[in-house]
This record gives C-alpha cells, sequence and structure tokens, in this order.
C-alpha cells in the first residue's frame, strides 16, 4: 500500500477551514469537507437553530491563520453568524 500524503500535501491542493468562533470555534477541516456537512444539513432540512444545523452558520472570511499545532500550515478563518430568532 501506498503511503498517506502529510498535511502539508494535502493542503497543497486542498484548503483548510478554522473556526475561530461561535459553538465550533477551533476546530479545523478541510474545505470541501466543511462544505459538504452544511450541504447535508440542508439538506436534512434542520433550521439555522436546530444543533445539528450549526455548522452552515459558519461563513468563510478574507482572514488567514495559522495551525496551533501544524508548523507552517494556515487555514483560512470561518466565522459564525449568528442566525436570526425562530419566529414564535
Amino acid at each position: 500500500m501506498g503511503r498517506t500524503p502529510t498535511l502539508a500535501e494535502q493542503a497543497a491542493v486542498r484548503e483548510l477551514a478554522a473556526l475561530v468562533d461561535g459553538p465550533r470555534k477551533l476546530r479545523w477541516f478541510w474545505r470541501d469537507e466543511l462544505e459538504g456537512m452544511q450541504a447535508a444539513a440542508r439538506r436534512m432540512g434542520h433550521p439555522l437553530h436546530h444543533p445539528a444545523a450549526t455548522y452552515r452558520c459558519y461563513h468563510p472570511s478574507t482572514e488567514w491563520i495559522e495551525h496551533p499545532t501544524e508548523p507552517g500550515m494556515r487555514g483560512r478563518a470561518w466565522r459564525y453568524r449568528q442566525p436570526a430568532a425562530a419566529p414564535r
């Protein structure tokens, strides 16, 4: 079997996403996988205030931050936007 590519090798072709605030702060994902989780929450029909839809409230910014444990690795900062209050 071949060897598994390092994080740095994968980052050369994939973008890292860093959740920098909100209820899921300090979590890191590959951008395509995070966007896949957001799409799945949409397909399931969860409203934004539902815990299963939390990732849908994150949006990419223009800011980049350093990975806390992988030297030389950076990810795009994703910011949490509080959903509007649910109608009563």
